[in-house]
C-alpha cells in the first residue's frame, strides 16, 4: 500500500463553508476518517474503541499489552473492522468488556519497570521533533505517538484517539520482536494516569511528550518507574519524575 493508499483511509474530503479574511465561500475540508473497531482476545469480545482505520494490527496487539492482559502475542488477525488477538499466556481475569477508549480499564500495573536506559537532553529534542504527521498535516484533527530504540525512529501512528496511537507503537514493537525496555515513547497528548498505565505496563521507561501530564499521571510514572518528560518546547522541558535517566543537565 502506497503513502497516498493510506492517506486515503485516513481522511474524507467534505463540503464546508470556509471564512477567510471577512468573506466566504464554498470551500472542502481535509477530515479525519473514524470508525468503531471490535478487539477480540482469544475470541472473546474484548472492547470496542473509536479508531483511525490504519495498523489495526498494532492496535490490537497494543491494547491488550497495554491493558495488561498479557506480556506477548501469538498472532493478531484483522478482518474488516474486527480484530482478534491471540495470546495463549494471557490472564484469565479479564471477563467484562471493556466499554471506554479513554484508556486502561485498571489502574494496575503489571509491574515496576527497570531499565538502565539513559537519554541526553538533545534526544528529547529529537523525539518531538519527529512527531508530526502528515495526517495532522491535512486535517488538524489527529493525535502521534512515536516510538525511538537505539536512537533511532522505529514506528510512528496517527489516529484520532491519542490512546490509539500509544497502542499502535507499542503493538509495533510486540510484533517485530522489540525489547521495549529500551525504547523511548513520544506523544503529541497530554499524559495522565490511563496514558502513563499502558507506557508502564508496555516496559517502557521514558515518556516524552508536547502536551501536559496530570498529578495522578505524575504519582503513576513515580510508582512505576517511568521517567516522565512533558510540555517539551524548542528550548525547554519539565521532568516529573525519575529525572537520573536525563543525562547533559544540571
Amino acid at each position: 500500500m502506497t503513502k497516498d493508499d493510506i492517506l486515503k483511509t485516513m481522511l474524507t474530503e467534505t463540503s464546508c463553508i470556509q471564512y477567510s479574511g471577512g468573506k466566504t465561500q464554498d470551500s472542502t475540508s481535509q477530515v479525519c476518517t473514524e470508525e468503531i473497531v471490535v478487539i477480540s482476545l482469544n475470541e472473546r469480545p474484548l472492547t470496542t474503541q473509536v479508531a483511525t482505520p490504519h495498523q489495526l494490527e498494532e492496535l490490537g496487539a497494543g491494547f491488550v499489552i497495554s491493558q495488561g492482559l498479557a506480556r506477548t502475542i501469538d498472532s493478531v488477525h484483522v478482518e474488516g473492522l474486527t480484530i482478534d488477538v491471540k495470546a495463549s499466556k494471557a490472564k484469565d481475569s479479564f471477563n467484562s468488556f471493556i466499554e471506554s477508549s479513554g484508556g486502561p480499564a485498571s489502574e494496575t500495573l503489571v509491574a515496576k519497570i527497570e531499565s538502565s536506559l539513559t537519554i541526553s537532553r538533545d534526544m528529547v529534542f529529537k523525539v518531538i521533533s519527529s512527531i508530526e504527521s502528515d495526517l495532522w498535516k491535512w486535517t488538524g484533527g489527529a493525535h502521534c505517538s512515536v516510538l525511538f530504540s537505539e536512537g533511532e525512529l522505529i514506528a510512528k501512528s496517527s489516529d484520532v484517539g491519542r490512546h490509539n496511537t500509544v497502542d499502535k507503537v507499542i503493538g509495533y514493537a510486540v510484533l517485530h520482536g522489540i525489547d521495549l525496555s529500551r525504547c523511548i515513547l513520544g506523544c503529541t497528548g497530554r499524559q495522565p494516569l490511563g496514558m502513563i498505565t499502558k507506557a508502564a505496563n508496555a516496559g517502557i521507561p521514558i515518556v516524552v511528550s508536547k502536551a501536559a501530564t496530570t498529578v495522578r499521571g505524575i504519582e503513576q510514572a513515580e510508582k512505576a518507574g517511568i521517567t516522565l518528560v512533558c510540555r517539551v518546547k524548542q528550548d525547554s522541558f519539565c521532568i516529573y519524575s525519575h529525572p537520573g535517566r536525563i543525562t547533559g543537565i544540571a
